[in-house]
């Protein structure tokens, strides 16, 4: 699987350093191009390349993980996503960490009106950064919340991840399951690890 991702901070390091340690092929991308991202070189496994945003939405699960007050721009730069995965990681925070008022939609919503035809999956968003890996201290797998409106897609996901020692949760569809999941919705900054009975 190719998976694309837009943004190279935190999270989206983090996830490519992640999802390199399956079967994957990762393309990390920046605004700056790939020439920005190769003196790191090093901080990634051989199947994480570099390459351009343009690239990288264009791959079968693409993840946004830019700041979202400018992931609805980033998003249109596809006119038609033809139902492709896309994996929307933001919190509806400002650049001052202001909570944005994205109301009637939730902001998954928000992302998912801009990336037309595609099949938008919330997730990790609710995860504090460093527990994106998936690895536990112990016994067990991290639990993973995640929706979306297409149920197709969210098996998909939640095949995608469960190699990664996460345990999957579907809290529904984006209305429902994203609002609870988004700043202020309760399940933020929250870290549960799913043991086997």
């Amino acid at each position: 699987m190719n998976i694309g991702i837009v943004g190279s901070g935190t999270v989206g390091t983090i996830l490519a350093q992640t999802f390199s340690r399956g079967e994957h092929t990762v393309i990390l991308s920046h605004q700056g191009g790939p020439a920005s991202l190769a003196p790191r070189r090093a901080e990634f496994a051989a199947n994480v390349t570099f390459d351009e945003v343009m690239v990288a939405l264009q791959q079968p699960v693409v993840i946004i993980a830019v700041p979202f007050t400018v992931a609805p721009e980033v998003l249109h730069q596809i006119a038609d996503y033809q139902q492709r995965i896309v994996i929307d990681v933001t919190n509806q925070f400002n650049t001052d960490f202001k909570k944005i008022d994205t109301r009637p939609l939730t902001g998954s919503e928000v992302i998912a009106k801009a990336a037309h035809n595609a099949r938008v999956i919330k997730a990790f968003n609710t995860l504090p950064h460093e527990l994106m890996t998936g690895r536990v201290a112990g016994p067990g797998q991290r639990v993973l919340f995640y929706a979306g409106d297409d149920r197709p897609a969210k098996k998909e996901f939640a095949a995608l991840v469960k190699p990664l020692n996460f345990h999957p949760v579907n809290l529904g569809k984006l209305r429902h399951g994203g609002s609870v999941m988004q700043v202020g919705g309760g399940l933020g900054h929250t870290a549960f690890v799913q043991l086997d009975e």
